[in-house]
């Protein structure tokens, strides 16, 4: 398994070979240092990773209770495009995938613009420029919203229009969502903030004070090992206790579902306890946060047999139905590469085309990709049939 670092060198490549602003990359290398420093796990991504993988072969349904295991190999598990073939598209590789926007819609970001590439009709539509390259960029009803390098915020309509800028918050954002009315973030630190559309100063949300903000309108408070204990809906302020298992680790949820690490492997359970589940033990946490959303997991794949062909590097788990799909594939040969993915979004991506290998020079060793460059496979969850 391969660490973090090997991220950041990715992404600086990729960001090169797209033509992509550099300083993306150099973002996310920043904060993935200063998530390293905590013990709340949140997912802080500022930019995302353009990375090559290609599609695995084969196929599984993974449903077990704590006492049964799969025969399953790792080169076993059907590729994505063939698991969820309605929420796969094709997207031009010279724009960054950042978020569905629907089952057919996903909203890219290219040359300061935003634009919306549409799956059921190939075209592309142009939303309006940003004045700053947005991390990380929230999706509500009526608006997208941003944060700048200078924790400037921004939003723009989301029919596209004119960027404005609303207000500035006191550090940097890594959470944040956009309403009708408000912008709402959190930081490094616990708490939520929220800041008028219209403008003026942010200022704390009431009773929010040991809260992380989620996606909308979710929100989570987090104990001293870095496990979510509690879920809060910021819309109706209700609230649900999770059933965290004694000794988890890393343990995340969405309003139904959580999963976590328990006496070294991965389990699922719903936050009330039920439907436990123990994964195969060729599925490892990917970094620090792995749910994707209220629903889906990504999870790496562990293979020793370094040369062993059909092996996907990730692979996505429905934590309601059990269903696993890799995402991209192993370059035989190559222990390493990742896989493309947005902050606060459940959409991935990857070049199919390209293939990683091993660079080594001044006795340091990184992972670098290789051919590709023409389109982007994009899997976006908004469109699995449920």
């Amino acid at each position: 398994m391969r660490s973090e670092e090997d991220l950041v060198l990715t992404l600086r490549a990729a960001a090169g070979q797209a033509g992509l602003p550099a300083d993306l990359a150099s973002g996310v290398a920043g904060r993935r240092r200063a998530r390293r420093t905590r013990k709340r796990m949140s997912v802080a991504l500022a930019a995302a990773a353009l990375v090559a993988l290609a599609g695995g072969t084969g196929g599984t349904v993974v449903v077990m209770s704590d006492r049964e295991q799969p025969a399953i190999s790792p080169a076993g598990i059907a590729p994505a495009t063939e698991v969820w073939p309605e929420a796969v598209m094709k997207v031009p590789a010279d724009r960054l995938p950042l978020t569905g926007l629907s089952a057919t819609e996903v909203l890219t970001y290219r040359d300061k613009r935003f634009e919306v590439y549409d799956s059921a009709t190939g075209r592309t539509r142009v939303l309006g420029r940003t004045p700053v390259d947005p991390a990380p960029v929230a999706v509500g009803t009526r608006y997208i919203a941003w944060a700048g390098a200078a924790f400037d915020l921004w939003i723009m309509p989301r029919d596209g229009g004119e960027a404005r800028r609303v207000g500035r918050a006191a550090a940097e954002v890594y959470e944040l969502a956009v309403t009708d009315g408000f912008l709402l973030w959190s930081g490094e630190q616990s708490g939520i903030y929220r800041l008028p559309l219209a403008g003026g100063a942010p200022e704390p949300l009431p009773g929010a004070a040991t809260l992380r903000l989620a996606s909308w309108p979710w929100a989570h408070e987090w104990d001293a090992a870095g496990n979510v204990t509690r879920i809060v809906n910021l819309e109706t302020g209700g609230s649900t206790g999770v059933a965290v298992p004694l000794g988890a680790d890393r343990w995340q949820c969405g309003a139904e579902w959580c999963t976590g690490m328990l006496d070294g492997r991965l389990i699922v359970q719903r936050v009330d306890g039920s439907g436990r589940r123990t994964l195969p033990g060729m599925l490892m946490g990917y970094g620090v946060w792995w749910l994707l959303d209220d629903r889906h997991a990504l999870f790496r794949v562990y293979e020793p047999d370094v040369n062993k062909a059909g092996v996907p590097l990730a692979a996505v788990y429905d934590l309601a139905t059990g269903e696993l799909a890799g995402v991209g594939e192993r370059t035989p040969g190559v222990e390493g590469g990742d896989v493309g993915r947005i902050q606060h979004s459940s959409t991935l991506f990857w070049d199919a085309a390209a293939r990683f290998y091993q660079h080594c020079a001044d006795r340091a060793c990184e992972i670098r990709t290789r051919g590709g460059g023409e389109e982007y496979t994009v899997l976006n969850p908004m469109a699995i049939r449920r």
